[in-house]
């Protein structure tokens, strides 16, 4: 499922943070290698606010104190939240890529529970059991 030949980290199976640190270092206009460590702490809390579902609004509002530790002068509001938008969706990204390689690990995984009855008729007995149309 993972390429490592592939051209973009979310194929690679990499961590979403040193993406997010490389958009916080241009937008922040931080030195990459000189403060790689406080780039990372920032990546990780934009990501740690993207999983508990904060909004690119509330990205947007973290990235504007992290703009009056580091910038001269703000950048427009309009820049701000389109970079918040692309760091909620660095992180989206991540987060559907780990999902969907959970799910199909898990298909690929024998059944434990023999008894188990799929959802389909599961619901079907539930649902149809009195119904009277069910009984013609």
């Amino acid at each position: 499922m993972i390429n490592a030949k592939a051209s973009n980290w979310v194929d690679r199976g990499e961590p979403p943070e040193p993406t997010l640190a490389r958009i916080l270092s241009s937008y922040l206009e931080l030195d990459p290698d000189a403060q790689a460590d406080q780039l990372l702490t920032y990546a990780t809390t934009v990501r740690g606010m993207a999983e508990a579902d904060a909004t690119e609004v509330q990205v947007a509002g973290y990235l504007r104190t992290l703009e009056r530790q580091h910038l001269a002068a703000e950048h427009p509001a309009r820049h701000r939240r389109a970079v918040a938008i692309a760091l909620w969706h660095v992180t989206k990204a991540a987060e559907v890529r780990s999902r969907a390689i959970r799910l199909l690990e898990e298909l690929a995984e024998p059944r434990r529970d023999p008894a188990r009855v799929p959802l389909s008729e599961w619901l079907a007995e539930r649902l149809l059991r009195d119904d009277p149309r069910s009984q013609a």
